[in-house]
């Protein structure tokens, strides 16, 4: 079977928020895939690395510069190896949870604390290929969080990954009945304030160690967060 894909228009304006020789972090967009995949043929922000940088064989084929990933919906800072010994020292910090990663995120409703720690494994769901849901016998996976504020029906909430699993915060978020807002896939209603492909989900401060080095990145959260909470 022969699959064809319409590729996407370059994504110009990617915001750098910091750049040196060994590394770029970028405040990746929401709607931008990190990297390709096997059902779509669309603009990435690896490709943008690869026009924009000399990351040849800086990592695995198709994946060059990347040792984390972002959903397509959701925004915020991403760490972008540009050198191979920075590759290789990010990519084992990660595997060793040596890299803090914070995120902002509105959901619909409140959580019963104030802050806690949601401890709940997840496996990938078998009635669909897309999420992930909790299972007892799934991975270990840990989401620390605060309340930073509540209106009548969201919650602000900050939010720390201990563990890094792929959509851990939304279907931590959608077991407890509050989904992130525009979480479509993770049981949230649509919001016509925001695009399809926008979820009230960012990763806004990354934290590390890289050569005996202290890094620390933050940035604000996006207008659009506002509207939501005075809804």
């Amino acid at each position: 079977m022969c699959c064809c894909f319409t590729r996407r228009l370059k994504i110009i304006n990617i915001d750098i928020v910091f750049q040196n020789e060994l590394f770029v972090v970028i405040n990746k967009p929401h709607g931008l895939l990190v990297h390709g995949t096997n059902t779509t043929n669309e603009y990435t922000l690896r490709d943008y690395l690869m026009e924009n940088f000399d990351i040849n064989g800086i990592g695995e084929d198709n994946r060059e510069g990347i040792v984390h990933r972002l959903d397509r919906v959701t925004s915020g800072l991403i760490i972008c190896p540009i050198n191979l010994q920075a590759f290789s020292q990010l990519k084992t910090s990660f595997e060793k949870r040596k890299i803090k990663k914070s995120y902002k995120a509105i959901i619909q409703g409140s959580l019963k604390s104030q802050s806690g720690e949601i401890n709940l494994p997840l496996i990938h769901s078998p009635r669909n290929r897309k999420k992930r849901e909790v299972n007892k016998n799934g991975r270990e996976a840990i989401t620390k969080y605060t309340t930073i504020r509540s209106s009548d029906s969201y919650s602000l909430l900050d939010l720390d990954l201990i563990t890094g699993r792929n959509h851990q915060i939304r279907a931590h978020l959608e077991y407890l009945k509050t989904p992130i807002v525009n979480d479509v896939l993770y049981g949230a209603s649509r919001s016509h304030l925001l695009d399809r492909d926008t979820i009230c989900l960012q990763s806004y401060e990354l934290e590390f160690e890289l050569f005996n080095k202290n890094y620390k990145f933050s940035i604000n959260e996006p207008e659009y967060f506002s509207s939501i909470m005075k809804m």
